[in-house]
């Protein structure tokens, strides 16, 4: 049995604006003592052709930093590749799960899935709120990944 974990979901809806805050707030937690992001999940449903879009945190940091994650929001044919990636990884959040969360997204909307292993820090919410977002849910989980706590 995996340790207790804290998962946050975020929404945001089609006029959220992405400049690069929660990048910022998510380096934090990948650079700064104590609390540790395990885990991290970005979907969308692509405001002009509904398709899916997903990042994981192991395809953001493939190359060892966070620049995927801002190749992900400015390249589209980047944003292709790694959902397609995300979605390929063995070991990830399964693939049906991620496509069952994006079908119940409208057109630019988007979620934002961490797995921290304490509360979500007030600088990821700040962040959040600055994009245009807000949490949805937020409990305390047994999983060390978003694929075991992918049943929740």
């Amino acid at each position: 049995m995996s340790a207790k974990a804290h998962l946050r979901i975020y929404r945001f809806e089609a006029d959220s604006v992405f400049e690069g805050a929660i990048v910022g707030a998510v380096e934090q937690l990948e650079t700064g003592p104590g609390l540790r992001l395990l885990d991290a999940l970005f979907v969308a449903r692509d405001a002009a052709a509904g398709e899916l879009q997903a990042i994981d945190l192991a395809t953001a940091r493939a190359d060892g930093t966070l620049a995927g994650m801002l190749d992900f929001r400015l390249d589209i044919g980047r944003r292709r590749e790694m959902t397609r990636r995300t979605l390929a990884r063995a070991g990830g959040v399964p693939p049906a799960v991620v496509a069952a969360m994006v079908s119940g997204l409208e057109p630019g909307a988007a979620l934002l899935v961490v797995l921290l292993t304490e509360a979500a820090p007030t600088t990821l919410d700040d962040a959040v709120a600055r994009s245009g977002g807000r949490a949805v849910a937020d409990e305390v989980v047994s999983a060390a990944t978003l694929a075991e706590a992918a049943p929740r």
